[in-house]
């Protein structure tokens, strides 16, 4: 079946359109733009390329997706915006290409419900089926893992990276690496407790969580160095045992990055 493209709409004569693809009034659809079978665009929306995207995503009203890093080095470089499949981008989103100092890409999986007023930067790598309340910002080279719930009006600092089956609250600063499957919140962001209800929305067993609850333990007591605690946790960690693993690789992979710790005793009384 044929596209069904508004008259109002402008498309570069470069850009790749596929099957049963809307394309609304006053959309901008520039230079080596690839719009995947089933996509949606409600009505001005711009595209700038190299930008592919994805089967059956909808992008919203006044969203703007492939524009040029924000970057003081960024050069007109032809790097890219890749997103996925099955993803919902709301009104005036903002997600920028990559640049040469971040490997050329931004990268969105599938199944990701981006909210309104959302910013994600140059060089940005979000995984699969997050969702991202009203106005998050991910700044420069953040990582975001799978299935991980950010909280409104919540920024990201640029390189910090958030694993797999996290929740950070509303309105959280986050400057250091988040472990999968925590909860995390405040200013400064402090970790709070393990993600038990995500754990058990993506299906993990009671066992499982039990698991991440004691290594959450022993990674977070008051007691000793922090690098000391985690040679503790891999020691006692079985080789069948995954779900500890992804955590302490998560931190072995770090690269000297902080990690965010757990709140302190008068934190938690100052957020009460």
């Amino acid at each position: 079946m044929s596209p069904n493209i508004h008259p109002n709409a402008i498309i570069h004569r470069n850009a790749q359109i596929g099957k049963n693809v809307k394309i609304g009034p006053f959309c901008v659809i520039g230079d080596k733009v690839i719009l995947h079978d089933g996509v949606c665009l409600y009505s001005n929306v711009v595209i700038e390329g190299p930008t592919s995207i994805g089967q059956n995503t909808q992008v919203f009203q006044f969203a703007v997706l492939g524009t040029r890093a924000q970057h003081i080095l960024f050069k007109g470089e032809p790097a890219i915006l890749e997103i996925g499949k099955n993803n919902i981008i709301r009104e005036k989103v903002t997600i920028h290409r990559g640049t040469r100092v971040g490997g050329m890409k931004t990268t969105i999986g599938n199944n990701n419900f981006i909210l309104a007023d959302c910013h994600i930067a140059h060089d940005c790598r979000v995984g699969n089926n997050n969702i991202m309340a009203n106005g998050v910002a991910l700044g420069g080279h953040v990582t975001l893992g799978n299935d991980c719930n950010i909280g409104a009006f919540s920024a990201v600092h640029q390189f910090v990276r958030i694993g797999d089956i996290v929740m950070v609250g509303a309105m959280t600063k986050v400057t250091e690496d988040i472990i999968p499957y925590t909860i995390a919140d405040g200013s400064p962001c402090r970790l709070r407790r393990i993600n038990s209800f995500g754990l058990k929305r993506q299906d993990y067993t009671k066992e499982q969580i039990s698991k991440v609850r004691d290594i959450f333990k022993m990674l977070f007591k008051n007691e000793g160095e922090f690098s000391s605690r985690v040679l503790e946790a891999y020691k006692s960690t079985a080789d069948d045992d995954s779900i500890t693993k992804n955590i302490l690789e998560f931190i072995k992979s770090s690269k000297n990055r902080p990690i965010c710790k757990k709140a302190q005793l008068n934190e938690s009384k100052m957020g009460e």
